[in-house]
C-alpha cells in the first residue's frame, strides 16, 4: 500500500504503471572519456552487508549477582502489544511517570487529578504516515559487526538454570503495521544471536523473535520441536492469515523443517541457512572422535579452529568496511578490524565448552535423522541458502539434493561465503527475502501492498555493482 494509498479514482492499469516505473531509477552519471552516459538501473534486490547496532537485551532472568544495564522488549505470549522495559521506566527524577509526562507536555492537567492527552491532528498524521517505509530509508548498515556478536554473548551466556526461550531485541524496533511474524533458530550456539547484523532491517518487515537456548541446556531435539511448534501453533491461532516465517541457521534449519513437516496445514516460509541436513555428510566427521578425546586443557584451543572452519574471518571483518573506499584505505580498515575480532574468538570456549560441544553433536546427529525421515511431508515454502565454501557441511550438494526432495523449494547460491552466512558481509537477509519474492503479509503475495521500497544501501549497492 506504500505507492497507492495516495491515488484516488486512478484505474488500475495507471496504477500498474506508475509501479513499475517506481522499480526503476534513472541515474544521470558526469562524463566518462567523451560525452554523457544516461544509465537505467533496475532496483536490483542482490545481496549486500546489513548491520545494525545492537545492545543485546534479552527477555529472560540473569544472575541475580549480575546486574544488567540491558533494556528488552517483553512481549505477551499471545502477541499482543510489546513494551520496552528499563530500570528506570518506573519513575525519572523521582518523580511518577505521569508527571513526567505532563511536564514534558505530553498530558494536561485538567483538573481533580486528570490527566488528558495532548493530541495535535498534524502529529497523529504524521504518525499514521511513518507506519510507511519511506524510498531509501536507512536499514543500518554498516554499523554492527562480528566483533560486537561476541562482545553480546558474553553478556547472555551466563548460567540461570532457566529452559530455552524467546526474547525480542530491542534494535529491531516497531515493525509496520500488518507485519508478519518471523522466528530464528539458531545454530550450533543456541544463542540466537545470528541476526545480528539484521535486525534494524528485518524489525521494519517482521515481529522478530529469536530462540536461546541456554548453554547448559540439555533438551532433547523432540523437545525444541515441541517448543517451537507450540509457538507457531499459537501465533497461527492470533493471526490465521499471515505467514509465520521461520529462519534456520545450520541446525536451526533441521528445526524449521521438522516444525514445518508436523504442521502441513499452517502457512510458513522457510529460510534455511545452510541447514544441517547433510550432517552425516560432513567433512568434519573424522575429527569429531579426537574431539571426545581431547584432553580439557586443549579444548580452549578448539573455539580458533572452529572459528576458522565455520566462517570466513576475513569476511567478517570486512562486514563495515565500504566497497567504495580506496584499496589501501580498505587493506587499513581490514587491519584494525582483524586483530580486535581474533581475541573475542575465546569467547567460543565459553558459548561451547566441551560437554556442551559434544552434546551439541549428538543434537545436530538426531536433529538430522529427524528432519530428513520427514521432508516428504513438509509442504511450506522453502528458500535455502547455501554457501560454497563452507568448510563445515557440503551445503552446496545439500541445497540441490533439498531441491529435488521438497515440494516448493528454491535455492540461492553464495559461492564465495562460508558456513556463517549471516554474519558475513555482502548479505542481506531482508533483500535476499524481497529478491525472490518470498515476502508477504497475507496467504497470498500482493504485489502492491506487499512492496517494500529500497533501502538507502540496496540503492548504494546496485550503483555500486554497476557504475563501480
Amino acid at each position: 500500500m506504500y505507492f497507492c494509498r495516495s491515488i484516488k479514482g486512478v484505474s488500475v492499469s495507471v496504477k500498474s504503471i506508475l509501479w513499475n516505473f517506481q522499480l526503476s531509477l534513472v541515474i544521470a552519471v558526469q562524463p566518462v572519456n567523451s560525452g554523457k552516459i544516461l544509465i537505467f538501473i533496475p532496483l536490483l534486490f542482490k545481496t549486500m552487508a546489513s548491520v545494525i547496532n545492537f545492545p543485546v537485551s534479552p527477555s529472560f532472568v540473569i544472575n541475580s549477582q549480575y546486574k544488567t544495564s540491558f533494556r528488552a522488549r517483553a512481549q505477551s505470549v499471545g502477541g499482543g502489544d510489546s513494551t520496552v522495559l528499563s530500570s528506570g521506566s518506573i519513575a525519572v527524577n523521582g518523580d511518577p511517570v505521569s508527571r513526567e509526562k505532563e511536564k514534558n507536555g505530553a498530558l494536561i492537567d485538567v483538573g481533580n487529578g486528570t490527566l488528558k492527552p495532548r493530541v495535535e491532528k498534524k502529529k497523529l498524521v504524521k504518525n499514521v504516515i511513518s507506519e510507511e517505509l519511506e524510498v531509501l530509508w536507512d536499514d543500518g548498515y554498516g554499523t554492527d559487526s562480528v566483533k560486537d556478536y561476541l562482545d553480546a554473548a558474553k553478556e547472555i551466556i551466563k548460567p540461570d538454570g532457566g529452559p530455552p526461550r524467546w526474547f525480542c531485541p530491542v534494535d529491531c524496533g516497531r515493525p509496520l503495521k500488518g507485519s508478519p511474524t518471523l522466528l530464528f533458530l539458531p545454530g550450533i550456539d543456541g544463542l540466537g544471536l545470528g541476526l545480528i547484523l539484521h535486525h534494524k532491517p528485518l524489525g521494519k518487515a517482521f515481529e522478530v523473535r529469536c530462540l536461546h537456548i541456554p548453554v547448559y541446556d540439555r533438551t532433547p531435539f523432540e523437545g525444541l520441536v515441541k517448543f517451537v511448534e507450540e509457538t507457531v501453533r499459537r501465533e497461527h491461532a492470533s493471526s490465521p492469515e499471515k505467514p509465520i516465517y521461520l529462519v534456520g541457521d545450520s541446525f536451526g534449519g533441521c528445526l524449521a523443517l521438522a516444525v514445518a513437516a508436523r504442521n502441513p496445514t499452517i502457512d510458513l516460509i522457510l529460510i534455511l541457512s545452510n541447514p544441517a541436513t547433510s550432517f552425516g555428510r560432513s567433512q568434519l566427521q573424522p575429527l569429531f572422535p579426537i574431539l571426545k578425546a581431547m584432553p580439557d586443557e586443549l579444548h580452549c584451543a578448539v573455539p580458533y579452529l572452529l572459528s576458522y572452519v565455520m566462517g570466513d574471518p576475513i569476511k567478517m571483518a570486512m562486514v563495515n568496511i565500504e566497497n567504495r573506499l580506496p584499496p589501501r584505505i580498505k587493506l587499513e580498515q581490514l587491519s584494525n578490524n582483524l586483530p580486535a575480532l581474533l581475541p573475542r574468538l575465546s569467547v567460543m570456549s565459553d558459548i561451547i565448552p566441551k560437554d556442551t560441544l559434544l552434546w551439541k553433536l549428538k543434537l545436530l546427529k538426531s536433529a538430522s535423522a529427524y528432519a530428513n525421515s520427514r521432508l516428504h511431508a513438509v509442504k511450506a515454502e522453502v528458500l535455502v541458502l547455501a554457501s560454497g565454501k563452507d568448510n563445515m557441511l557440503p551445503s552446496e550438494d545439500e541445497a540441490k539434493r533439498l531441491n529435488n526432495s521438497l515440494q516448493n523449494c528454491i535455492v540461492r547460491n553464495f559461492k564465495d561465503n562460508g558456513h556463517t552466512l549471516l554474519l558475513e558481509e555482502g548479505i542481506s537477509l531482508l533483500t535476499i527475502i524481497k529478491g525472490t519474492c518470498k515476502y508477504r503479509r497475507s496467504r497470498k503475495l500482493d504485489s502492491v501492498a506487499d512492496f517494500l521500497p529500497p533501502s538507502r544501501q540496496e540503492f548504494k549497492y546496485a550503483f555500486d555493482q554497476v557504475v563501480g
